[in-house]
Parts: structure tokens; sequence; C-alpha cells
């Protein structure tokens, strides 16, 4: 009985094995057939710090972020960005960023459906997001969007360089916004509810002053407007210490206002990294500003939340330090950007590595005496980067 009980036991064995064999055939022949999509999926999870298991409209959004970041490409007189289908981006060279009716009616019809105050951008950091946010309205509103010149005469010429894209002089270090005419492209005068007295706000922020106190009937919105606003905290280690006062601020309005105050209705907020290198660091600084955030968001329904990238200004003094320019981006991929993206409602738009190219390449050129303002082609750049995020949301 020996013999025909070790017949079939071999005989299931080798049934298994064909089993095995037909198993391993078909899971290879379908990753042969599949294997660049897979591909594609893993590379933009890794680089954008998404886990698995995410929709492939996710994946699609991260993929246009991820080419934002890391597909600019330089001349040696222009910028250019991939030419990637699925993106749509309505900015992909220097010359349509100067296109102003073709993205402004693409911003347009982006906003059309949806609700009262989505269309609405808050800006906070320096001088660098002030000029920005005039930047965005310099590509959507192009001539009509121009205010005060930063060059207006032959001595600040001499010192900015002749210059399209204006930076006001007024309320300069306050907290202000400017209404922007999606239709015609014209922009009123900054307005803000503040006293004249309050000439640097980031100030009264830290001394625990009732400084964003501009209410939404004294802001008198235009719902057929798109609404640019700027929060001055400055630069350092007191700007960071300002964020989280204001955040603080925000929270508590979030729990007890119901949107009494003109800054707690943003639906979009741009936050400036880099306010100071030395506060790179998940533990002193950025790490309490995450916590806070991710708190506002979980308060305020529809709430986004972009941290603009290290731009090349921040870099250093010394452009040419690519040791710390390495040790930065280290910084960003492993660290502060994977953890931004955790956190539901945030994103991330990096700007570190194309600013830094950008310059190597003559293409982008900082004012004169200066190591942090763009000239125009920078300018219009970051702004260009901006509103292709923004008409990509991922949230």
């Amino acid at each position: 009985m020996s013999a025909p009980s070790s017949t079939a036991s071999h005989f299931l064995l080798l049934q298994f094995f064909l089993g095995l064999v037909l198993f391993a055939h078909i899971v290879f022949f379908h990753e042969d057939t599949t294997r660049t999509r897979h591909v594609n999926v893993i590379v933009n999870e890794s680089q954008t710090g998404r886990g698995k298991g995410k929709s492939s409209v996710d994946v699609n959004c991260r993929m246009c972020e991820n080419l934002l970041a890391n597909d600019v490409v330089w001349s040696k007189s222009s910028w250019k960005l991939m030419d990637i289908e699925k993106c749509a981006y309505p900015i992909r060279n220097e010359n349509e960023a100067s296109a102003y009716q073709n993205v402004r009616e693409r911003f347009r019809k982006f906003t059309a459906n949806k609700q009262k105050d989505s269309d609405s951008i808050l800006f906070i950091g320096n001088s660098v997001s002030r000029r920005q946010m005039y930047a965005v309205a310099h590509i959507l509103g192009g001539e009509n969007a121009r205010v005060n010149a930063i060059a207006r005469n032959a001595t600040l010429s001499e010192r900015y360089g002749v210059q399209r894209v204006f930076d006001s002089k007024t309320k300069y270090h306050s907290a202000f916004e400017v209404k922007l005419n999606i239709a015609s492209g014209e922009m009123g005068e900054p307005y803000s509810c503040l006293p004249e007295s309050v000439e640097n706000i980031a100030e009264e922020i830290l001394e625990e002053k009732e400084s964003m106190r501009c209410s939404n009937a004294q802001m008198k919105h235009d719902i057929n407007a798109l609404r640019l606003g700027f929060l001055y905290v400055g630069s350092g280690r007191r700007a960071h210490t300002a964020l989280l006062k204001a955040l603080d601020a925000w929270i508590k309005g979030a729990k007890t206002r119901k949107d009494e105050y003109a800054l707690d209705t943003y639906k979009t907020i741009v936050i400036q990294v880099g306010l100071d290198s030395g506060a790179l660091r998940m533990s002193d600084g950025y790490g309490e500003i995450l916590e806070r955030l991710k708190e506002l968001i979980s308060l305020r329904h529809g709430l986004r939340v972009i941290f603009s990238g290290v731009h090349h200004h921040f870099i250093n003094a010394n452009h040419d330090d690519v040791e710390y320019q390495e040790d930065l981006r280290d910084f960003l991929d492993t660290s502060l950007w994977p953890s931004v993206r955790k956190i539901k409602g945030a994103e991330v738009l990096d700007t570190t590595k194309a600013t830094i190219e950008g310059v190597s390449s003559g293409v982008l050129e900082h004012e004169r005496g200066s190591s942090w303002h763009f000239m125009d082609e920078g300018r219009i750049f970051l702004a260009s980067l901006l509103l292709n995020h923004l008409l990509r949301s991922c949230s």
C-alpha cells in the first residue's frame, strides 16, 4: 500500500509546483504589462511623501505638483515647463505668463462654481510675499492691475532697476487686501481698516495687541472680485513667533468669532517658508506651526494652506554655497514636505530647486544690492508657478 500513497504524494506535489508556476506567470506577466504605471505611482508617492492606497486623482495632482518643483527647463534667456498634457497648465513658459486675458479667463472659470469667498488668497511672510501677491495680480490683470511702481523715478530706477511688476509702498508692513476684478483685470488700491498708526503689524502681534481686528463689514467684500490679502510677519525667528500668535488668533476665531474678522475668511493661505534659515528645523518653529495649522484646518472647512518653497534669495548671502543648498533641500525633501503633506488641506509648492537653477542659468536676477528680491522675471516666474498650482488643486 505504500507505493500508491507515495505516487499520490508525488502527484500532489507536482500539481502544487505547476500551480506556483502558473501563478508566478500571471503575476509577472501582469506586472510587465503595467510596469510604467506602477513605477510612476511609486515614484510620485515617494517624491511627495504620500502613502499607498491614494486615488488616481490624488496621484495625478501630486504628479503635477512634483513637475512644478522639478521639471522646469532653463535656457540662457527663458524658462518653460515640461509639456505634460494631464496637468493642463495655463502658463508653460515666460511668454504665456504675459497672456493676461487667457490666464485670467482660466482662473475665472476655475472659481465660477465655487462658494462665496472661495476666490481669496492670503499671503503671509515679508516683502517677498508681498511682491509675490502683486506679481499674481500682474499676471491676472496685466496693465489694469498695476498700482504704485517700485521704480517711478530716476533714483529708485537706479536702485532697483527698471521693472514692470509693482509693489506698493502703501501699508508696507501691515495687513491689507486688494481686490482684482477677474473680468477686467482692474485692481483697487491696498485697503485696510487698521489705523494709520499701525506701521508694523508684526510688532503689534508680538505685543499681543488686537491687531487682526478688521471686520468683514469694514472690508466691504465684493463677491465678483478676487481678494488678494497680505499679512506681514517679517523675517527671522520673530517672524515664526508672530506667525504662531496669528494662528492662535485664527484658531480662537474659528471657535468663537464665526468669520467676524476679515482674516478669518480667506480660503487659501500661502505661507512663505524660509523666513529665517536658522529656523529650518522641525523642532524649532515648523513643528509648532504645523500643529496649529492642523487644528485650524480641522476647524475651517475648505481651508487650503500652501507652503511656498525656500526661494533662492533666502538660501544664503553666498549663492555659491552648494553644500548649504544641498543640506537645505535634504531637510525640505525628507522632513518638512512629508510632514506638511500628512495634513489634509496642506500642500507644497516647492520653488527651491527651480529658483536655484534659474539664478545659476542667468534667467532670474536679484535687484541691485539685494540677495532676496527678484527682478521682474523672477517675480513673474514664482507667480506663474503659484497660479499653475492653484489651478491643479489636490485638496
